[in-house]
């Protein structure tokens, strides 16, 4: 079974950073020679993108735990080859990012994407 979303479910708000890379995929280098370290959001300048999130429950939780992965949810949002496993995603006007765990392109249709968060920072 395919996994989408109906338009009413994308009403989370998400903005995504990954540092600036050039038309090959690489970080580009700053002034001084070395790679740029400041994130930039993928989409411009204070845009965001709206997704379904739903936080793991039930015994996803226990077994996320016992593999370390801190409050892990799963993003379903329209198609981008922006969002790679190297970006960072802030969850509405929550200050503490998610570290993009896994994307999945759903049936390789370009249609809906997967996403795989979980919190950044060590386990407690």
């Amino acid at each position: 079974m395919a996994k989408r979303a109906n338009a009413g479910e994308l009403r989370t708000k998400i903005m995504v950073f990954d540092l600036p890379r050039d038309e090959h995929g690489e970080v580009e280098l700053g002034p001084d020679g070395y790679p740029a370290s400041e994130p930039v959001n993928v989409f411009g300048e204070e845009k965001t993108r709206y997704c379904k999130w739903v936080n793991a429950w039930g015994s996803e939780v226990y077994t996320a735990r016992q593999a370390g992965v801190t409050e892990p949810a799963t993003l379903t949002l329209r198609y981008t080859p922006l969002i790679t496993t190297t970006c960072i995603i802030y969850r509405g006007t929550d200050p503490k990012p998610y570290e993009v765990i896994s994307v999945n392109d759903v049936e390789n249709r370009h249609a809906w994407l997967e996403v795989k968060v979980q919190r950044k920072g060590a386990v407690r």
